[in-house]
């Protein structure tokens, strides 16, 4: 089952890719676009040094249990740079999209839409955050990690709790005292965090004090996974995967992943990771490529993840589905969708 028609992918997603999801709650999930350029566009933009990561921006709701014409809400952005997108239903149901350049943030939902505070580092009113890089749903709250080892909760308009200001410094003379901040998280409770970026840097949150986790490793590290059997998932470079907890870690893949993977999630019964070339799956301790086994308008979806209220949502460059009791179902693709406008158009 496809949930899209070719009148509502030309008004909402036809000239821009897919950069981010989330999912709010079962029925409804989010997107953040970002303009694909005609090859006279990049030609103008290359002539006159535009920064082509300020490309127009757009973010799309998606009601699936609303009838056809209703289940599309669009926001343009101009002059945005890189997006990242979650969501929470605490204090109120909303999506949040952050900004990279500006350090904008944007949150609609529950009848509200609007701009906040910029989460800017050298705001004093606000909690050191750097550039956030990851956004996820924990309880129904959201919670943001980023540059500078940050890592905090939203708790309402304007307001975040930071642990930021726990973690200690880490002497220079350190192997992994590079401090590129978290590139993800995860976190079986809120006393019960990992996160890690930067070359082999790990850490771990027990509600009160951060603690820096040795991983035999100094590849560069892109995700995080809490998952429900009770492992901690962690990859990095060419998709280099530790499996393990606490000090106790196995690696489980060599590598060998173009670019590694994107993002990590536990759903159902395993670990999920996914890059812009695929989905893989991790159970037991191994790890299996994904797309041999998907019909091939979920396989081409690949490229981000995101987990909550019980779906998992992937999208990428070649369109979005989600997954939700134990079953796929195709949102859209984007080959079908240009075939379709391109017969329409003869």
């Amino acid at each position: 089952m496809t949930w899209i028609t070719g009148d509502e992918y030309s008004g909402s997603f036809d000239g821009f890719c897919i950069v981010d999801c989330a999912v709010r709650d079962r029925n409804i999930f989010a997107f953040a676009l970002d303009a694909i350029f005609t090859d006279e566009e990049v030609d103008e933009e290359q002539r006159n040094g535009w920064d082509r990561s300020l490309r127009p921006k757009r973010l799309i709701t998606f009601f699936r249990d609303k009838p056809e014409g209703a289940r599309y809400g669009a926001r343009e952005f101009e002059e945005w740079g890189p997006l990242r997108l979650g969501a929470m239903s605490a204090p109120k149901s909303q999506l949040l999209l952050f900004e990279q350049h500006g350090q904008q943030v944007y949150v609609v939902g529950s009848g509200e839409a609007g701009f906040e505070v910029p989460l800017n580092r050298d705001n004093p009113n606000l909690p050191p955050f750097g550039l956030v890089d990851r956004i996820k749903t924990f309880e129904g709250h959201a919670f943001l990690c980023g540059a500078y080892r940050s890592f905090g909760k939203r708790l309402g308009v304007d307001k975040y709790e930071s642990y930021t200001d726990a973690i200690p410094e880490v002497p220079e003379d350190d192997p992994l005292y590079l401090r590129d901040g978290f590139a993800d998280f995860d976190m079986f409770a809120e006393d019960d965090v990992y996160a890690a970026g930067g070359k082999g840097d790990v850490w771990h949150f027990n509600g009160k004090t951060w603690r820096q986790i040795h991983l035999s490793t100094n590849a560069w590290l892109n995700t995080v996974c809490c998952g429900g059997d009770g492992m901690v998932y962690i990859s990095g470079y060419e998709g280099r995967t530790f499996m393990g907890r606490d000090d106790t870690w196995t690696q489980i893949q060599e590598g060998g992943i173009y670019l590694g993977w994107r993002d990590m999630v536990w759903f159902e019964d395993r670990a999920w990771a996914v890059s812009e070339n695929g989905l893989w799956a991790i159970k037991d301790g191994k790890v299996e490529f994904q797309n041999h086994l998907l019909e091939p308008e979920i396989a081409v979806c690949s490229g981000n993840l995101y987990v909550n209220d019980g779906v998992m949502l992937m999208a990428g460059l070649g369109g979005a589905c989600f997954r939700e009791n134990g079953e796929w179902h195709s949102i859209f693709t984007k080959g079908c969708m240009d075939k379709m406008l391109l017969a329409e158009a003869k």
